[in-house]
């Protein structure tokens, strides 16, 4: 899959451009949320908004909201390339956007369209967010009375304006502000179609509403498909839906801050992988997003706007230990982490929290490291105890844990080095006159980090029953075993050799293959069946054996696999000349497996047979029997 060509989106009744003519259907997409119309396919909630806040909300304010909720909607509704689509043209999209706005003086301003573009751009990871604007923006649905000039929001005094997700970080941002200071919150939800969500987040209200009467201003805003199912769900812009609803309070409260919670691990997100340099690294709330979004919202209100992020060099631990400082453990298990939750209610789980995703995985561990595991939340798999069968769950603990080594492994004069394509991204906008400060203070973080995921997995394994049977796939066995210290590549070799060395015996128990080509099909029908397995675990690789390879084109393949059949009357010599030959034919960079399949065990040495080609780059021999 590409996504070069351009995505068209058509939103509120807008007609397709004269010049957009010759656009295929794949790439166009037309986005309405009048309730009114047959064709609504999304629902962005402005009028019961406007009636929650009881007070007049500018066009300007207005039209922000719905390019958000088109934003957020078409992201959605686009799909990326698959986990084996791992370069950066591939994944990323480029979009299009023609929407009808009611102050065009202001939004048909290059300078504001370029501000939009490079906010959406890094924290998407996409290509390009284009905007043509047209005049005809109006409100749709019901209208509300109070929504006239001169009518303002209600407020208290003394107020913050606050992101509110319902999860771990944001509800530690709001204990931290109404248990250490006077101020008052004026917080915002974003609400999605998913009811287990919502749940969630109006029984963490709740409960704040409860221990801190009166200090408290709740505004969610409601913005979700409606008619048709997600098929893309990173979301990657959601924090600018969920930021311009802030900034929307904000400028209706008077107020110029904005306050951000996430912990700085998550927000600085260190790529665990190389195919997360661009796109797949995750960047909601990166320094720099955030202040792209700053820069915008400032131009947009025409006065300085400021996002705070009060948590930037705190750990996933830390946000934790401060929930349990203020005696608030029983919120925990009423908090949402998981990306995933959408299984859940799918899979019509009692739990909150698949278990499997990185952020279910950060928890699990902070929980652990903070003595505060038996109040955490629920999890359909608990790495504490479980076994990680899923392929893309075992790949996110294996990258978390080998991320830590890494960082174990580094002291303050290596780091800026180990590290620089992420540090170059964020030092610019971290506060402080030296960089050499601001690379300290991260470095220091990533050391808290480790520190406190080692409690972690130290308490963890204390929880293993020596007397019971040994399983695989779980925690114990990944650390037990050293896992985490061996390179992806030859955890995937590793895995392929187990599979073929149960496969091919008993595939052959009564009867040999007759030649090679046949060893070649039942290695490649094994491999292929197994397939999606594999590229859920090691979604950074490609692998395939040399008889699928058309024409020996190695550009995109890291792991070629070739087998040789040692049969009853062929010379071990033919074998060697064979690979021998293989090793000049193929790239010195590329991954060589060679399956060696010796039935009658003419290799009598196989130590010996296998050290004269696994001294060669990348080279590695499996003799089967």
């Amino acid at each position: 899959m590409n996504n070069n060509s351009p995505h068209i989106i058509l939103c509120g009744g807008c007609n397709l451009p004269h010049k957009h003519k010759d656009t295929k259907s794949s790439h166009l997409l037309k986005l309405t949320y009048d309730p009114n119309s047959s064709e609504q396919n999304v629902s962005i909630e402005l009028p019961h908004f406007i009636k929650s806040v009881n007070c007049h909300i500018p066009d300007r304010i207005k039209d922000l909201l719905e390019i958000a909720g088109y934003v957020y909607a078409a992201d959605r509704l686009t799909k990326r390339g698959t986990p084996t689509h791992l370069e950066y043209h591939s994944w990323s999209r480029s979009f299009n956007f023609i929407i009808k706005v009611r102050d065009i003086k202001f939004w048909d301003n290059d300078d504001i369209k370029s501000q939009l573009n490079k906010a959406l751009c890094f924290l998407s990871g996409d290509m390009n967010f284009e905007f043509s604007f047209e005049t005809g923006g109006k409100d749709v649905g019901q209208l509300c009375v109070f929504d006239s000039e001169g009518i303002k929001l209600d407020k208290k005094e003394n107020s913050s304006v606050a992101l509110f997700s319902g999860g771990l970080d944001s509800l530690a941002g709001v204990l931290e502000m109404l248990e250490t200071t006077d101020k008052n919150l004026i917080l915002i939800s974003h609400r999605s179609n998913n009811p287990g969500i919502t749940q969630l987040q109006e029984g963490v209200y709740k409960l704040l509403h409860e221990d801190y009467k009166n200090r408290i201003q709740y505004y969610p805003f409601y913005c979700n498909l409606k008619g048709e199912r997600a098929v893309e769900e990173t979301q990657r812009t959601r924090i600018f839906l969920y930021t311009t609803i802030a900034y929307a309070l904000s400028d209706l409260a008077s107020e110029d801050e904005i306050l951000v919670y996430e912990n700085g691990m998550t927000s600085i997100n260190f790529y665990k992988r190389q195919d997360l340099i661009n796109a797949r690294a995750s960047r909601t709330t990166h320094p720099k997003a955030l202040k792209l979004l700053e820069d915008f919202y400032s131009s947009v209100g025409e006065s300085r706007k400021y996002i705070k992020h009060p948590f930037l060099f705190n750990s996933k631990t830390d946000i934790f230990l401060k929930i349990k400082q203020f005696n608030k453990t029983n919120y925990l298990n009423s908090t949402i982490s998981c990306t995933k939750t959408f299984l859940a209610f799918e899979n019509n789980s009692q739990a909150t929290h698949c278990g499997g995703c990185s952020q279910c995985i950060d928890r699990r561990f902070a929980a652990f490291a903070s003595n505060c595991e038996a109040e955490d939340a629920v999890y359909d798999v608990d790495l504490s105890k479980d076994e990680i069968k899923n392929q893309e769950a075992k790949a996110h603990l294996f990258d978390y844990i080998k991320l830590v080594a890494e960082f174990n492994q580094t002291n303050s004069f290596n780091f800026p080095y180990e590290f620089m394509d992420v540090l170059t991204d964020i030092i610019p906008f971290v506060e402080g006159n030296r960089n050499s400060d601001k690379i300290s203070k991260i470095f220091n973080l990533t050391q808290t980090h480790t520190n406190q995921v080692l409690s972690a997995i130290q308490r963890i394994r204390l929880l293993d029953n020596p007397l019971e049977p040994k399983r695989n796939n779980t925690i114990h066995s990944y650390i037990n075993n050293r896992e985490y210290l061996k390179p992806p590549i030859e955890r995937l070799k590793e895995k392929i050799c187990r599979k073929l060395l149960i496969a091919i015996p008993e595939a052959y128990d009564h009867e040999k293959p007759k030649h090679e080509n046949a060893l070649n099909d039942l290695i490649n029908a094994v491999l292929m069946s197994e397939r999606n397995d594999y590229e859920r675990e090691f979604p950074y690789f490609k692998f395939s054996i040399s008889k699928t390879i058309p024409d020996h084109s190695y550009t995109d393949i890291d792991l070629l696999i070739e087998a040789k059949y040692l049969r009853k009357n062929t010379a071990k010599s033919a074998i060697t000349d064979g690979i021998a030959a293989d090793l000049t034919k193929y790239p010195e960079d590329k991954y060589k497996l060679f399956i060696v399949y010796d039935p009658e065990r003419r290799i009598s040495n196989d130590n010996g047979f296998k050290r004269d080609f696994e001294g060669k780059p990348n080279c590695t021999i499996q003799i089967i029997r």
